[in-house]
């Protein structure tokens, strides 16, 4: 769970590099990085990545920025219309067990940001004597490479709506498991 929220918690911060101070970034990433750990929790299984994919994911969909990341930023005193200005319109990011992926757009493709194909797998030895020839098989691990999928989903309704900021009532909201 660590290595894929630090993936997708670099992610974030390179995407806002361009309208925040280095300082102002770090405690953004590291306030983050705490309420990602807390709310995924009880939210990881590694034996089903994709049970509760939904959950972890993170978005700015509609003109509403998602209200973790609205609470990582009221946590750290940056701005939320910052961090909502700086992501790209109708943008999903999953945070799943072995693979941290995004989405531009209702129609955009998924782009891989990480992936470790060996984690969570059972390795048999096997004597390679006894297995016919076969090309070389890929390294199990990718990071920081990209893989298309292209998928149609509806498209979403426009709404001018403005980010919705984090009230204190919505603080226990947005941690619970």
């Amino acid at each position: 769970m660590h290595i894929e929220i630090a993936q997708a918690v670099d992610f974030l911060g390179r995407l806002v590099q361009s309208k925040l101070d280095q300082d102002s970034i770090s405690l953004f990433k590291h306030e983050l990085t705490g309420v990602l750990k807390t709310r995924f929790a009880n939210h990881w299984d590694p034996q089903q990545p994709s049970r509760g994919n939904g959950f972890r994911s993170i978005s700015n969909l509609n003109g509403r920025l998602d209200p973790v990341l609205a609470y990582a930023a009221k946590k750290s005193s940056v701005s939320a219309e910052i961090i909502h200005a700086s992501l790209p319109r109708d943008f999903v990011l999953w945070i799943d067990p072995f693979s941290v992926a995004y989405r531009v757009g209702d129609h955009g493709n998924i782009m891989t940001l990480f992936e470790d194909r060996s984690r969570g797998r059972i390795t048999l030895k096997i004597d390679p004597s006894t297995l016919p020839k076969a090309p070389a098989l890929s390294p199990h691990i990718r990071s920081a490479t990209s893989s298309a999928i292209k998928i149609s989903p509806p498209p979403s309704p426009h709404n001018n709506a403005q980010p919705k900021h984090v009230s204190k009532q919505e603080d226990q909201i947005i941690l619970a498991n």
